[in-house]
């Protein structure tokens, strides 16, 4: 069985034998039809509800720094911006440590074209009426970055136009980045965290707890994203376009590998959130037949695969929360500095090795 990493490219190359016809075709039958699409919005459920995983959902511990008043806390702050000519990286640090939108507007203020205050503005829905100039914005600075296309193409999705969404869906299936610039959001929070005179177990949580309310959102969108192609997918097999269906199912496919691979699935919820969207595109394909976008398996084949993963995902999940609160703070600082450079999949099973534990998720 070919990896993750292989199966993604193997997509990729067989989407680009049909780019072309994909885009024109597309396009050109939307711009025809009605510009009406019911939106979806998925609430949470299921094995890929929106719970955090134990990386997200770790929480500051209190430590005599934390009683320090808030004015105090503030000017630290400040100071930190000082030394930092309030560059755009330190806004977004001083917004995730203490949860003041006035440092994301100031930063949106002063650096509208850096792309992680872009989609640090979008992830947070800091200016609703005025999205789709933050989304245009995104795309501009990121021209490689597929995530800024989804989240462009959710919007068309939610305003009825559908042309405009596949377009986007197109474009974002021959980008090879999916950057959400969470790393550089957590070092650079971290950073302020030990200026403040946190621990460092607790400046790596306390960063953490910040910008996983970024991803969240952008899960939430993603979800909300992969209801919409699939309601689109129904509309299309209702007046007989089998092949547009399937091009559908293809893209969402590929959205989903975006998530469940490469830097995209350094977290479990990101995994879950792609196996989710993948689930949801085979819904309308039949579950016998072969598809070449799916390397000539069968959607229930690939379903099989995709409940193995769940599975053991799960139980890697259930085996880490059963040592977690027998921790010491040397081994949450160690976990946290490989979960940066392995991954928290990689990082969980070292710690349980560590710990004894014969049960790694593998």
């Amino acid at each position: 069985m070919q990896s993750a990493s292989i199966r993604k490219w193997l997509l990729a190359l067989t989407l680009l034998a049909v780019i072309l016809w994909t885009i024109v075709h597309f396009y050109n039958q939307y711009a025809q039809k009605t510009e009406t699409v019911t939106r979806i919005i998925l609430e949470p459920q299921g094995d890929y509800s929106y719970r955090k995983t134990n990386i997200l959902a770790a929480k500051p511990q209190k430590t005599a720094t934390d009683a320090d008043s808030q004015k105090d806390s503030r000017q630290k702050v400040e100071e930190w911006l000082t030394l930092h000519q309030r560059s755009a990286a330190s806004l977004l640090a001083a917004f995730h440590v203490l949860d003041d939108f006035n440092y994301l507007k100031e930063a949106a203020t002063n650096y509208p074209t850096n792309p992680q205050v872009e989609w640090t503005v979008l992830a947070r829905n800091m200016f609703p009426a005025d999205r789709r100039r933050w989304l245009d914005l995104f795309k501009a600075s990121s021209p490689s970055n597929s995530l800024a296309n989804y989240l462009s193409a959710q919007v068309y999705f939610q305003n009825g136009q559908s042309a405009a969404a596949v377009k986007d869906l197109v474009a974002a299936t021959t980008k090879p980045q999916f950057e959400n610039y969470a790393m550089e959001s957590q070092l650079d929070a971290e950073e302020l965290g030990l200026f403040l005179g946190k621990s460092a177990v607790n400046s790596t949580e306390t960063a953490l707890a910040g910008w996983s309310k970024d991803t969240m959102q952008e899960l939430a969108t993603i979800k909300q994203l992969a209801g919409q192609m699939e309601d689109l997918q129904k509309q299309e097999l209702n007046v007989g376009d089998k092949d547009s269906a399937e091009n559908l199912a293809q893209m969402g496919t590929i959205l989903g590998g975006q998530l469940n691979s490469g830097a995209g699935g350094n977290y479990i919820i990101n995994q879950l959130v792609g196996i989710a969207v993948e689930e949801k595109m085979f819904d309308q394909l039949d579950s016998n037949t072969s598809y070449d976008f799916l390397d000539g398996e069968t959607p229930d084949q690939r379903l099989q695969e995709l409940n193995q993963q769940k599975a053991m995902l799960n139980q890697l999940e259930k085996n880490f929360e059963a040592i977690q609160p027998g921790l010491t703070d040397a081994e949450r600082v160690s976990f946290q500095e490989r979960v940066k450079i392995y991954g928290e999949i990689a990082a969980m099973r070292w710690l349980l090795q560590q710990r004894g534990n014969p049960q790694t998720g593998q």
